[in-house]
């Protein structure tokens, strides 16, 4: 089996209390199974406290009222790395905000968009993203046609988003091209009305989407916005295309990811919020809102097959 890492991911380091989103707080953060024994068994000075802050009937942490985690503290930072080291932490507060994405013959890590450093680091990236191989034990397993089809078509959606010798629009254009998709108004407003339609983590998406209600979708990328529309593409088909269960839905997701990015450019230009930070939240925020629910996803996948021409 290969390991690979996307070129960018050595980069990232968690900015932990200067982060103004905290991934502890909002989420429900479940433990597993053998970090829940572990925790029931930690006799340390700091046991007592690790045991009120767990619900161990089922495998969470408990949150305030403001769903902060019960281990977040006043300064931003985890009572368990401060007291157990980042050992103690259990699987899911270890891996966010990483995804992998899994074939037959490989393992690919990238990071998420819902961490606002992870989306810093991604969005000024310079240069293509691509895997770069990190490790290799050499067992020699094969890819089946399937998955051999996807990454073949995941491939050719790369080269076109990364083709730096075409404007953005042209990219995407030829992006729709390769989906055999040609949007038209009527599906883009309907793009609109199902986003608004998802379940909510934050009531403050939903006045974000409907600020857009001035600003209609258009097929077309700000020149401004170039780099970060290819980034932004780029990781989005390395983390969805590996749930692809053939072309069709390979075409359906790379369509809904650029679906994605056009609700996003749209409330970019609904509020002004051109410079760099403010693009980081409200790709941050979108994330947050879509790829952490599979509900949402599953959703936005099947509005994105239904606009394939067949």
């Amino acid at each position: 089996m290969k390991q690979y890492e996307l070129n960018y991911y050595p980069k990232f380091r968690c900015i932990a209390s200067e982060c103004e989103h905290t991934c502890c707080a909002g989420w429900e953060m479940c433990i597993d199974a053998k970090t829940l024994d572990a925790y029931k068994g930690e006799k340390s000075a700091f046991g007592d406290n690790l045991h009120k802050g767990i619900n161990f009937k089922k495998a969470k942490f408990k949150a305030d009222k403001s769903g902060r985690c019960a281990f977040l503290n006043d300064k931003g930072l985890c009572e368990i790395i401060i007291n157990l080291g980042e050992q103690g932490l259990c699987q899911v507060c270890k891996d966010h905000p990483r995804f992998r994405s899994f074939f037959s013959d490989r393992i690919e890590t990238g990071l998420g968009f819902s961490c606002e450093q992870a989306t810093r680091d991604i969005l000024s990236f310079k240069d293509k993203i691509q895997p770069v191989l990190v490790n290799d034990d050499g067992e020699k397993n094969q890819v089946n046609f399937i998955e051999n089809s996807v990454l073949e078509f995941r491939q050719k959606a790369l080269n076109i988003v990364q083709d730096r010798t075409s404007s953005a629009t042209e990219r995407l254009q030829k992006l729709l091209l390769l989906c055999k998709a040609d949007l038209t108004k009527e599906q883009l407003n309907k793009s609109k009305k199902v986003f608004l339609s998802f379940e909510r983590l934050d009531k403050n998406w939903t006045k974000r989407l409907k600020s857009t209600k001035n600003t209609p979708l258009k097929l077309g990328v700000e020149q401004n916005l170039s780099l970060i529309f290819e980034q932004f593409m780029a990781n989005s088909l390395y983390r969805h295309l590996s749930d692809a269960e053939d072309i069709m839905w390979a075409m359906a997701i790379a369509l809904s990811c650029a679906i994605s990015w056009l609700i996003i450019q749209s409330i970019i230009e609904s509020e002004h919020a051109y410079d760099f930070e403010s693009v980081v939240d409200v790709v941050r925020a979108y994330s947050a809102e879509i790829e952490y629910s599979q509900k949402n996803l599953d959703r936005l996948f099947l509005l994105a097959y239904k606009f394939i021409k067949i």
